[in-house]
Formats: structure tokens, sequence, C-alpha cells
């Protein structure tokens, strides 16, 4: 049975794997990459019921496009907490989305804690060694090279 298992989780991985670099070659190829990314159902919602220029929220992760008061507080209240602020905020939202999607299966209710913040911290760092300079998509790129840790 042990064998089993093993094989179903090696499938997994390898499944998603092919999915990250299916993934991978749409960011860098998609003309329309932005208008998908724009309309994605789940941050047309997001935004809808958010006005406050936050774009993504869950597992003490927060994407925004702007710095806010509110952000500030929120974060000063848990150091575990973690924000990415970017220009590229919604496409940001978006990748984080799709790869909780991809990731089902190697991500639970505890290690998305971890995944979210190393994909906000890896981030927040490729945008902070970029300046204002950074590229939408080698940032969605480096982010989902992040995530390959989780396989």
């Amino acid at each position: 049975m042990e064998n089993n298992n093993k094989v179903s989780v090696e499938n997994a991985s390898v499944g998603t794997y092919i999915k990250l670099k299916t993934l991978e070659r749409k960011i860098a190829t998609q003309d329309n990459l932005e208008s998908e990314i724009n309309s994605y159902p789940s941050l047309v919602n997001y935004l809808r019921d958010n006005t406050d220029g936050s774009t993504w929220y869950g597992a003490d992760v927060l994407v925004s496009l702007k710095q806010s008061r509110e952000i500030q507080s929120w974060k000063r209240r848990s150091p575990l907490r973690s924000v990415v602020i970017s220009k590229h905020a919604k496409a940001i939202a978006w990748i984080f989305s799709i790869l909780g999607q991809i990731y089902i299966g190697q991500i639970d209710s505890v290690t998305k804690y971890f995944f979210y913040a190393d994909l906000a911290h890896d981030a927040m760092d490729n945008i902070r060694a970029s300046g204002d300079q950074h590229n939408m998509r080698d940032l969605l790129l480096q982010i989902i090279n992040t995530s390959k840790r989780y396989l």
C-alpha cells in the first residue's frame, strides 16, 4: 500500500510540473495576458467587493496596488503577515489564485501559510531589487519558480 501512495504522490508532482510549464509558456507568449488577468472571475469578484486597492488576501498574505494605513496596521498586528505592494498587484493576485488551484493536492490548511508567504516574500524581494522597473511577466515567472519548492 505504501508503494501505491508514493507512485500517486510522484504522479501528482509530475502533473503539477506539467501544469506549471504550461502556465510559464502562457505567461511568456500570450499576447492578451493582461486582458485575461483583468477578466479573471475571482479577481473581478474580489475587486468588486474590495475597493481599497487590495487585490488578493489569504493565508496571512495581502496583495495590494497601494500602501495604506489599514494595511500597515494589519501588518503590525502580526509579524508573520506578509504584504505585497505592486503596480502589478492584479497580476500577482491572478498568479496566486492559479497556483492555488495547481497545487491543490500539495498544499493543505497548514502549508498554505508557508506557501503563500514564500511567494509573497520572493515577489517583494524581486520588486525591491528591480525598483519600479519590474516587468510583469518576469515577476509572474519568478513567482512560479518560487512555487516549485513545493513540488
